[in-house]
């Protein structure tokens, strides 16, 4: 039976108009969608982490672009998931400035990289190395190290030597390249030229191949590339080697390629933090498996893999550089000082004194013009003045959205934090040093409620006034009075409350309540201090608790599915306690199909006992049956609790349930023999089942008895978009479809036990519970006014409306359209809720429908006193020029097809 579809409409706007509005207000309101997205996303990656699909993607980073790269390693990818055929795999090229953010975001779960960016990479991000490459080259057997070549033109006899570099333009790969820059930069170093100093120009071109075109097209007098890229190149027919020489020239007996540099181990395959250690070495071991002829190897350049190398030659060159992890090495002593730049202090001391001199001969100068110059300066004073109040003016607008768009990418940052940290203690600490990267924020701190009071779980670092205050933020201060009063507290006078922190260059404190949602209570707070001279403003403060509500819902997530770890934990030791918890947490998610489980392994019981079967076996049965539906704890809400039918993708996703119900016991020793029976109570003899397709012969017989027992159970149970069928009804489909669906001796045994059973029954279609109605709010609440929308009286129409509804209104608001001419849409909007306001404080009783955009319906089981009139004077719609008119209808007789009409 399939649902009809309603117009698409919110408000009283027609579709096409919506998405024009809708348009408009993501230009005006950036932030909110994608706000509300990465709610969704959260909710995402918690409640559906079973449906996440298995890509396993490998960054490479693209030294020769990303289209040689994607061609020499996508036939690895293709490698590894024929030699891990329960993964896939996907290249990901790499740009020279994607590599760190594309670890950092987690984006990838595997980076090949060149050896000085797995080092940093190691250092910061806490990768490691799971193999080595093995460059091929003329079909010799391999070789992992790798340096890079400084060469220049052969025609320029002026450059043979890497001293004859000075004064000279050298173009390399990129300032984090190894081989294509930094392995040349420390051999210059050692031969005495300085880059930074010596060179009169050096420029990054981003790729090795671009690198010897500029070469070659005399755009530099030299370049870097790392070794084999001139061989490569060569036997690609893009140049001629006897085109270059190659300066520092070093004899290496098995190095094959052309060099200028000391060798480092060659590029390493590692691995992110978040990917498993055995999936780690199946990639490893496959790595190391590869044959030296396989189409991968030859693809890539590479005959094959070894065990990760010793690293530390790239640690010492990194080292000797100051760059990357030893950075922090570029802090000169005053010696180095000294002993660097003592010719030019001398000089700049020189002329300090002879500015001074300067200074004091302009002086007594600038005395005689001041003199002169008085009425000039009285006659330009007001212009001055109006000048530099709108200079300070612009310059104020400038720095503040300059601010705000550093708050809004520290917002952005601190969202990918929420969906990529692995638990809320990383989450925490990473949100409070994001929070003080930027430069006006001194401190953040997030502190959660232990035994009734604030505990701080996670701060950012800062000064030890910072941390001091933040030791008592429990005891007093902006953030208990945030908790207290759940909302946001901005303390904007520090010199009087918080003299520490605002001794040590505090100006502003703000604590934002952490919350579940907008109407919970909060589980901790969020302290941010800053150093901006006007503090907090508006929109700051709304980004702020944008974030704090982001934050919020990612710890109530953590917990969820922390105290569902715990939970599940302390069950698995009591066998029948956990049964019972498992299928309560599945009835309680869908309240419709409440005591579906029980029934089914009834009726299994029955079936199997009338089979003959034997005590054991029943009794499995039954517990089997009590659990064959866990699988939809995996399956969306959305689709689970669906008061209709169910699209293509929709029962696609529901047919999952039995492969994850089976992936989830079958982990659990206890109930390893229960998960086999229940995974293939969907499969049908004729092959037409789920989620394996099996046929007679294939499906064991406790399958075969769940698999009847489940379809009577479903017959005979009414949903809100089907009603059931009587037991005759069911047991004859039953009948027709032995031997060709169901086990023909399972259905016989059905039929003779199941003929007297009494199946519940509902007796309306309206909602009772909490979570009900929130459903119905989902699928039957129309968005604007808050009453039904029309596509549930449809469904009520259809299924046959309950008797009790004897009564029926329609009540039809003529020339509305003038209204929204006139007012505009906002107002007729607003001007619609309001009477739908009215119709429901009126009549309590009555169930009211929003139909045909400007019109409803009212369904009552007594008679109601409408009138148009009194209607209208009651509601926002006095004074306008729409008209009520009022219906009495049967809904049971004639005007049944009118109201199909209104629909």
């Amino acid at each position: 039976m399939s649902r009809a579809a309603s117009p698409a409409r919110v408000g009283n706007l027609p579709g096409y108009q919506l998405e024009s509005h809708m348009d408009r207000l993501r230009q005006l309101s950036p932030g909110r969608p994608a706000a509300m997205f990465l709610k969704a996303l959260l909710l995402a990656a918690f409640a559906l982490p079973a449906l996440a699909a298995d890509v396993v993607n490998i960054g490479v980073l693209a030294m020769r672009g990303p289209d040689k790269a994607l061609s020499m390693w996508s036939a690895t990818a293709a490698y590894l998931g024929q030699a891990l055929p329960d993964q896939r795999f996907r290249i990901v090229p790499l740009g020279f400035d994607d590599v760190r953010l594309a670890v950092r975001q987690g984006r990838v779960d595997f980076v090949l990289s060149n050896s000085s960016y797995y080092v940093e990479l190691e250092s910061h991000y806490g990768v490691s190395a799971v193999a080595t490459l093995k460059n091929r080259f003329d079909g010799g057997p391999g070789f992992s190290q790798f340096g890079g070549v400084i060469f220049t033109r052969a025609d320029r006899g002026d450059i043979r030597a890497v001293g004859d570099l000075r004064s000279r333009v050298v173009a390399a790969v990129d300032a984090s390249s190894f081989g294509g820059w930094l392995a040349g930069w420390r051999e210059m170093k050692r031969l005495g030229v300085d880059p930074e100093r010596d060179l009169r120009r050096l420029y990054f071109a981003h790729t090795h191949d671009a690198v010897v075109y500029a070469v070659r097209d005399g755009h530099a007098d030299a370049g870097i590339v790392r070794t084999d890229t001139l061989e490569r190149m060569a036997a690609e027919g893009r140049i001629k080697l006897s085109d270059y020489f190659v300066l520092n020239r070093q004899p290496a007996a098995e190095f094959p390629l052309l060099l200028s540099t000391a060798l480092y181990p060659e590029w390493p395959l590692a691995k992110l933090r978040q990917v498993p250690d055995d999936l780690a070495v199946r990639v490893a071991i496959a790595l190391m498996q590869m044959p030296a002829d396989a189409p991968a190897a030859r693809a890539a350049q590479i005959t094959g893999w070894t065990l990760p190398l010793n690293y530390q030659p790239v640690h010492d060159a990194l080292k000797e550089l100051r760059i990357g992890p030893y950075e922090h090495l570029r802090r000169l002593t005053a010696a180095e000082v000294l002993a660097q730049y003592g010719q030019w202090l001398a000089l700049a001391a020189m002329l300090s004194l002879a500015i001074l001199a300067t200074v004091v001969y302009v002086g007594r100068i600038n005395r005689r013009l001041r003199q002169n110059q008085q009425q000039l300066e009285e006659l330009n004073a007001g212009l001055e003045t109006r000048v530099g109040e709108r200079t300070a003016e612009v310059a104020s607008l400038l720095e503040r959205e300059h601010f705000l768009r550093g708050v809004v990418e520290m917002v952005a940052d601190v969202n990918q934090i929420l969906i990529t940290a692995g638990s809320m203690e990383e989450m925490l600490k990473a949100c409070c040093d994001r929070l003080v990267a930027h430069g006006d924020y001194r401190f953040a701190w997030v502190g959660l409620a232990v035994d009734g009071r604030q505990e701080v779980a996670a701060r950012s670092y800062g000064a030890a006034e910072f941390i001091r205050s933040v030791a008592l933020a429990g005891d007093h201060g902006p953030a208990v009075d945030a908790v207290a009063g759940n909302r946001t507290v901005v303390e904007a006078d520090l010199a009087e409350r918080a003299p520490d922190l605002a001794k040590a260059g505090g100006r502003g404190l703000i604590a934002l309540p952490l919350r579940e949602d907008a109407f919970s209570a909060p589980l901790g707070v969020l302290g941010v201090l800053t150093a901006r001279q006007r503090g907090f403003d508006a929109e700051e403060v709304a980004m702020l608790e944008q974030l704090a509500g982001d934050i919020g819902f990612a710890i109530h997530a953590f917990g969820q599915r922390k105290e569902t770890r715990r939970l599940q934990q302390e069950r698995i030791h009591n066998y029948e306690e956990t049964i019972l918890s498992l299928v309560d947490m599945i009835e309680k998610r869908d309240t419709y199909t409440a005591g579906h489980t029980r029934r089914v392994a009834y009726y299994c019981e029955m079936i199997a006992t009338r089979m003959g079967r034997s005590p054991e076996e029943i009794e499995k049965l039954k517990r089997a049956a009590i659990l064959h539906d866990i699988g939809k704890i995996a399956i969306p809400d959305a689709v689970l609790l669906k008061p209709g039918k169910l699209t293509a993708l929709e029962y696609d996703l529901i047919k999952q349930h039995a492969e994850e119900g089976y992936r989830t016991l079958t982990g659990i020793e206890m109930y390893r023999e229960l998960a086999e029976i229940m995974r293939y109570h969907h499969e049908r003899l004729d092959g037409s089942g789920y989620p394996h397709g099996l046929t007679d012969g294939q499906i064991p017989l406790l399958a075969r008895i769940m698999a009847v027992a489940d379809a009577f159970d479903a017959m005979t149970t009414n949903r809100i978009y089907k009603p059931r069928k009587e037991v005759p009804v069911a047991l004859d489909e039953l009948r027709q479809m032995a031997g060709e669906q169901f086990d023909a001796e399972v259905v016989e045994a059905a039929c003779a036990v199941l003929g007297e059973v009494q199946p519940p029954s509902v007796s309306d279609q309206l909602p009772k519970t909490a979570l009900e109605r929130q459903r119905f709010a989902y699928f039957f609440d129309d968005q604007l006014t808050g009453v039904h929308n029309a596509s549930y009286l449809q469904l009520m129409l259809r299924n046959g409306l309950p008797t009790r509804y004897g009564h029926a209104y329609a009540v039809l608001l003529r020339d509305f359209a003038d209204l929204n001419d006139s007012a505009g849409w906002a107002a007729g909007n607003s001007a619609l809720a309001g009477f739908a306001a009215t119709l429901t404080e009126a009549y309590p009783e009555a169930v009211v429908f929003r139909v045909m955009g400007d019109d409803f319906v009212l369904l009552a089981g007594r008679p109601l006193d409408l009138d148009g009139t009194r209607l209208k004077a009651a509601s926002p719609l006095a004074g306008t020029p729409v008209e009520v008119e009022v219906r009495q209808l049967d809904p049971h007789g004639s005007d049944r097809e009118y109201l199909q009409e209104l629909l």
